[in-house]
């Protein structure tokens, strides 16, 4: 074989490597491009899971939240009333010992006050 053919021949395999090349790189990108799209749409997808499941935890934290508070309301209002209950009827059964009682608060707040 000659030195002309050698070098034909080099510059064809080289043209050729050049092509493959050219194509690997084009086939490359348009798998890059799929991939960037598949894993943006993966983190949308992910966001929006999380986004979801923490709106429902927080729905479910404000209704038990709000269930404590109206049972501890209840609570409050049924033991105050027990407890007027309770004053009435001692003012009712001993009048001048509460009476008596109201005046020694009264003087002591008094004194503290000074």
């Amino acid at each position: 074989m000659s030195t002309r053919s050698k070098i034909a021949t080099t510059a064809d395999e080289i043209e050729a490597i050049k092509d493959l090349m050219a194509d690997l790189e084009k086939r490359l990108q348009r798998l890059g491009g799929t991939a960037k799209s598949e894993v943006a749409g993966g983190a949308n997808e992910v966001s929006d899971f999380v986004n979801d499941t923490l709106a429902g935890i927080m729905s479910r934290v404000r209704d038990n939240a709000q269930s404590v508070s109206e049972s501890v309301t209840d609570k409050a209002t049924e033991i105050g009333g027990d407890a007027v209950k309770k004053i009435v009827t001692e003012v009712e059964t001993r009048p001048l010992t509460m009476l008596a009682i109201a005046a020694g608060i009264g003087f002591l707040f008094g004194v503290a006050r000074r």
